[in-house]
């Protein structure tokens, strides 16, 4: 009998527990029905996904900032679904177009301006292009490099100067076109010549100074690896002690990554798109915003110390920061490290009158025999699909014209290049005016009948400045109206005009080019006359 009692009890137990398991399952699915028919409790609905998405593109230093921020978007009335793509240097502003986004971040400010047509919105002094972060980039090497370059001054150009005159100091720089730390470290140190010596001399120490970088791409470090070499190096990026290595902010200019805010002018424009904008920007703003900096071990806006940055802290910025590099300084970088930013329609017009037979100043050559040299090194500077042609002028050299086609404007096959070569050993002097106006006209027309969208269409013309014995030419005032009339927007060619020492025809020639926004480059060395060809391979000259 108790047996009996006991397996009836065993029974009733499992019975019950049956029962129990399938009431809880009821009661489940029927809170389950609430939720998903929107009438859960309070608590329930704070869950709820968010509906208001901003898709943004950052690059990989600034994305865990926003990581961090993302939990804290979700929450209030106001809350964003922050949709984070991570894209770096070059290609980050293709990857804004191709998801859509709503929200560029790039780790430096210059990438804007080579971004081209992505339909950013404009920069307005308010929150558009705003600087949310910085990041110092430090000079890091080894103790005995250290030592000479603060002996050089701690500086910029101190550094630029070591590259190129000594053998034993090398550069190590991220891939330009891949990181704004490698993009800023070499467009600073040439940005310090350029302040110095003029925008020829930092193209060409650009050239030179390739010679003497290694490059580092992907995630490695460009910390410098033996002796001699100077590792360009943001802040961010120093986590580890090394006391083997010394760190120079640089005195004379301070090279500074502006993470920069750039909303999309799509998103802009629409109210929901721009109020979940607004929220994003509070958050970055806020304290909580400024641990996740600080975590990232990037600084704010204002680039004060980061208050605590662990053993890798580099010295006080003491010099003020360079500007944010500008299109054409960006070009610079760009051109000299890849030979497909070189591409170019570019035709060559040299003055051949009595002048050109001088001597420059710091050479015994004549100036005409320093600009066949140059015209024989723009050839190999230049890709295969570039153009090149090249002229010579003086007055009344081809029947009533004042110029001579040497070499018709034409790709840079070997055909082409084999026939550079012949047109180049043709430049001579003459004795003949200088019909300047006029030739600055015709070159100027067919560069724009000759125009090709995408890359830079231009006319580089050498001559001593002066327009001289050419009975019935243009007159500067004439060249000037000529030039306003038949100005193209849709055809833009780049006019620019190198004139042999400091004369006064220079500064008219200045005045005359205007209507067309050409450029007048007084030079007066024989160094200056080399740097010219690389400029122009480089992106043109321009201001």
């Amino acid at each position: 009998m108790p047996r009996h009692r006991a397996r009836r009890a065993r029974i009733w137990s499992v019975w019950v527990g049956a029962v129990i398991a399938v009431t809880g399952v009821v009661v489940a699915a029927a809170v389950g029905y609430r939720v998903w028919r929107g009438t859960a409790t309070a608590g329930e609905a704070a869950s709820a996904p968010c509906e208001r998405t901003i898709r943004a593109v950052t690059a990989t230093s600034f994305a865990p900032v926003l990581r961090s921020l993302t939990p804290r978007l979700r929450e209030g009335a106001d809350c964003v679904n922050l949709q984070v793509t991570i894209a770096d240097g070059r290609a980050a502003a293709d990857r804004v177009n191709r998801t859509g986004a709503d929200l560029w971040i790039p780790d430096d400010a210059s990438w804007a301006s080579i971004a081209g047509s992505i339909g950013l919105a404009e920069t307005k002094g308010g929150a558009q292009g705003a600087v949310v972060a910085t990041s110092p980039i430090y000079m890091v090497t080894d103790q005995a490099t250290g030592a000479k370059l603060r002996a050089a001054g701690g500086s910029w150009i101190g550094l630029s100067r070591m590259v190129v005159d000594g053998p034993n100091t090398k550069l190590v720089v991220h891939d330009p076109a891949g990181a704004g730390d490698g993009l800023l470290g070499m467009g600073a140190a040439a940005e310090a010549v350029w302040l110095d010596k003029g925008m020829d001399t930092s193209a060409l120490w650009l050239t030179e100074a390739k010679r003497a970088t290694r490059i580092v791409t992907g995630t490695d470090s460009a910390l410098p690896a033996a002796p001699g070499e100077v590792g360009l190096v943001p802040e961010y990026a120093l986590t580890d002690n090394r006391p083997d290595m010394l760190l120079t902010a640089g005195t004379d200019h301070t090279a500074l990554l502006r993470y920069t805010w750039l909303p999309t002018a799509a998103a802009a424009a629409n109210a929901d798109r721009n109020a979940g904008l607004n929220r994003i920007r509070r958050e970055l703003g806020s304290p909580a915003g400024a641990a996740a900096l600080a975590a990232a071990h990037l600084r704010g806006p204002d680039a004060a110390p980061l208050p605590d940055n662990g053993p890798a802290r580099g010295p006080a910025l003491t010099a003020k920061p360079f500007d944010a590099l500008q299109q054409h300084h960006v070009e610079h970088v760009f051109a000299t490290w890849y030979v497909e930013d070189r591409r170019t329609n570019v035709t060559v017009v040299v003055d051949v009158s009595g002048s050109m037979a001088s001597p420059a100043p710091g050479s015994g050559k004549p100036l005409i025999d320093l600009v066949r040299q140059g015209c024989q090194s723009l050839g190999p500077l230049l890709p295969d699909d570039a153009k090149l042609g090249l002229w010579e002028f003086g007055t009344k050299l081809d029947g009533a014209s004042d110029h001579r086609v040497l070499l018709p404007l034409g790709a840079l096959d070997q055909s082409h290049r084999k026939s550079l070569g012949g047109a180049v050993g043709s430049l001579q002097v003459l004795k003949t005016g200088t019909g300047l106006y006029d030739t600055i006209l015709s070159a100027y027309l067919a560069a724009q009948a000759a125009y090709q969208p995408g890359i830079t269409n231009q006319v580089l013309l050498f001559t001593d400045g002066r327009n001289e014995d050419d009975p019935g030419g243009l007159t500067a005032e004439q060249l000037s109206a000529q030039l306003a009339a038949k100005a193209d927007k849709n055809r833009p060619v780049l006019l620019s005009i190198v004139a042999f020492g400091q004369r006064p025809e220079a500064n008219v020639l200045t005045q005359a080019l205007k209507p067309v926004e050409g450029y007048v480059d007084p030079i007066n060395t024989a160094d200056e006359v080399a740097a010219v060809f690389i400029h122009v391979a480089a992106g043109g000259l321009h201001s």
